[in-house]
């Protein structure tokens, strides 16, 4: 397999760095991250979706954004999103625990 070029790095620190709990971020949100750093969009837009049929990226979500009629789609790393899983899971496994 080749090494992973610039452009998808960018996209993964990027993505690391707008990454929380409650949300994640949007391929415009990634966009205008990165183009600060001069990304070009054109770039980015092609990249993310071979990056989440790698493997690479997840979708963990969607959400409703301004001047869009259908929901965007969330992306993370798939590292994030099972370490958000597992939070709940803890949480889920506490209250069964109260419960029975």
């Amino acid at each position: 397999m080749r090494p992973a070029g610039e452009i998808s790095l960018a996209i993964e620190q990027a993505v690391e760095q707008l990454w929380t709990p409650e949300r994640c971020p949007t391929l415009a949100e990634i966009a205008a991250h990165l183009m600060t750093v001069g990304v070009a969009f054109n770039a980015i837009r092609n990249t993310v979706p071979k990056m989440k049929r790698y493997g690479r990226l997840v979708i963990c979500g969607q959400r409703k954004v301004p001047r869009r009629n259908r929901p965007a789609a969330e992306y993370a790393l798939p590292h994030q999103v099972h370490a958000a899983n597992e939070a709940d899971f803890v949480g889920l496994s506490q209250a069964m625990q109260l419960w029975g």
